[in-house]
């Protein structure tokens, strides 16, 4: 096993910084996701990390060494991309054996430890088959015992889930984690969808523009978001955000916009490391801790989304939206009034022109 250190990291490709300044530390055994929209170098990172790209600046260690000028091949990882990339030509039995008759090994050897890997990921029936004939999943499983097969010290994987069905995905999410901890290959999966990196991964570092946002556990990065950016990508359905000012109100501090105002728990105000420079101020709670049918916030009810063992009811207030996630039991009508409270401890507070956390410490300070 081996750790992996960004150390300011930069790739530039003309004017786009696809990759910023990036410090970031992976531990032995450990399972990194880096997460983000699409362009915000997650990617780029990934490929750098495996020595496809070159870094336009900075450093990148495994354990104490420094790789950049040493070549893919000669790292010692394994690699899945989002497209498989299968040889058509070959079946399956080939193409999990193919990097090590690259570096000649014998038919012997090679076939028994294509037979191996197969096994540990249940695919050893298909080792005669062709690609065309395998499913998404089945193509999935064969591209990951070939980059297993090498036995890489880094495993590095690229949206492998991306092209399943919605299904498939959350059986090869389960699959992929188990795999990983009984491994113990330090492995960095590079995915959009938080609910993979949520569910899958020891840590999470979230990327926007080339920048590292945050880093952290899910637990983490869901209860104390650093920014406005990670609080809204991470999280099903998405955080609610409600512009507004606050202020002191004798010993204590109220949340005040033009549809509501709330006095903040002393539990919120305790969270509170710095105040912003004015009373400019977001507020942030997550729709399941927003309860429907009692508090001092009323609404009219915009819309209603059922989902089987819950209903994602949209509450408007003037020109404010508030999705509240509540019991399926509990049936709700369009154009309904009703009075919303939000569970007081699990307020977020986040400056209104630097959009930082309120409760952490910005990003020049960690």
């Amino acid at each position: 096993m081996i750790s992996v250190t960004l150390k300011n990291l930069k790739k530039y490709f003309g004017e786009v910084r696809a990759v910023d300044n990036l410090n970031l530390q992976i531990g032995e055994g450990e399972f990194m996701a880096l997460l983000g929209p699409s362009g915000c170098g997650k990617t780029t990172t990934l490929l750098t990390i495996a020595g496809f790209y070159k870094p336009t600046a900075g450093e990148v260690y495994f354990n104490d060494r420094m790789v950049n000028d040493i070549p893919p091949r000669s790292r010692n990882i394994g690699m899945v991309f989002q497209s498989y990339a299968l040889y058509p030509h070959m079946n399956v039995l080939d193409n999990i054996a193919f990097p090590l008759k690259l570096k000649k090994q014998p038919k012997k050897v090679w076939r028994k430890k294509a037979v191996e890997v197969a096994k540990l990921l249940q695919i050893d029936d298909l080792l005669d088959r062709m690609p065309a004939q395998l499913s998404g999943g089945q193509q999935q499983r064969v591209a990951l015992a070939r980059a297993l097969i090498k036995q890489p010290q880094l495993l590095l994987l690229d949206e492998p889930l991306s092209n399943l069905d919605a299904k498939l995905r959350i059986v090869m999410r389960a699959e992929l984690k188990r795999l990983q901890k009984d491994l113990g290959i330090t492995t960095i999966f590079v995915t959009h969808d938080q609910m993979e990196a949520m569910t899958m991964a020891d840590r999470i570092a979230v990327l926007k523009s080339g920048k590292l946002q945050q880093v952290g556990t899910p637990d983490e990065l869901y209860d104390e978001p650093a920014n406005v950016f990670v609080a809204s990508f991470i999280g099903t359905p998405p955080m609610n955000f409600i512009r507004g000012s606050l202020l002191k109100s004798g010993s204590s501090y109220v949340f005040e916009c033009e549809h509501f105002r709330i006095l903040l728990d002393e539990v919120v105000v305790q969270k509170i490391r710095r105040f912003p420079v004015t009373n400019n101020v977001i507020l942030g709670i997550r729709p399941e801790d927003v309860e429907m049918g009692r508090g001092e916030i009323k609404g009219e009810i915009y819309v209603v989304e059922p989902m089987g063992r819950d209903t994602l009811v949209t509450v408007k207030f003037g020109d404010v939206y508030i999705k509240v996630l509540t019991s399926s039991t509990v049936k709700y009508s369009i154009g309904e009034n009703v009075s919303l409270s939000f569970k007081s401890d699990k307020v977020q507070l986040f400056d209104g022109e630097t959009e930082e956390s309120l409760y952490v410490k910005g990003r020049d300070e960690r």
